[in-house]
């Protein structure tokens, strides 16, 4: 378990299997949901994927609940680690909207990145977002994440092509932070 003020990761097991399903099949979820996870989700395909990426050397996931009531709100995860070079790609996905706004997500990627450089020893660690997902950027930027690349087109989603930025934080400037 991964402990902050408000909230705590803990290891993503078949209890939140449902609510997750429930949360990534919402019409929000599904609007910023980056592809590669299939949808509708159900709790079978949850659990092959979930047993699939049982290495934690390679990836990992966990739940996360708040702190007041073990309330399960999303989930954060790493994966593609890459040893040579010491880096992997998190993805963070919050569920309903009053959870939103609150720094939840801040709290949560705090959490993971001090994980992943202080425990796991990595040296980068980069994500993707959308161009249009304003609010999950001005996030990433507050923990310290930074615009490297955009990728032009990169997503047909809604009948149109959607670009992606890649953003990036290294472990020097997480502990700058």
């Amino acid at each position: 378990m991964l402990k902050g003020d408000r909230i705590e990761l803990v290891p993503f097991t078949e209890e939140y299997f449902q609510k997750f399903a429930d949360l990534r099949n919402s019409e929000t979820a599904r609007d910023y949901k980056i592809p590669g996870i299939p949808y509708p989700v159900t709790v079978e395909s949850v659990r092959e994927r979930a047993q699939k990426e049982r290495d934690t050397s390679k990836s990992g996931e966990f739940a996360i609940l708040l702190n007041d009531g073990g309330e399960y709100i999303g989930n954060i995860s790493y994966h593609s680690v890459d040893w040579k070079n010491r880096n992997c790609e998190i993805a963070l996905g919050i569920g309903n909207e009053e959870n939103l706004n609150r720094g939840l997500g801040t709290e949560a990627i705090g959490l993971l990145l001090d994980f992943l450089f202080n425990e796991m020893n990595l040296h980068r660690v980069t994500l993707d977002v959308y161009d249009f997902n304003e609010r999950a950027i001005r996030c990433y930027e507050k923990c310290g994440f930074k615009k490297e690349g955009f990728i032009r087109e990169a997503v047909y989603k809604h009948g149109r092509y959607i670009n992606l930025y890649v953003m990036g934080i290294l472990r020097e400037e997480f502990k700058a932070k």
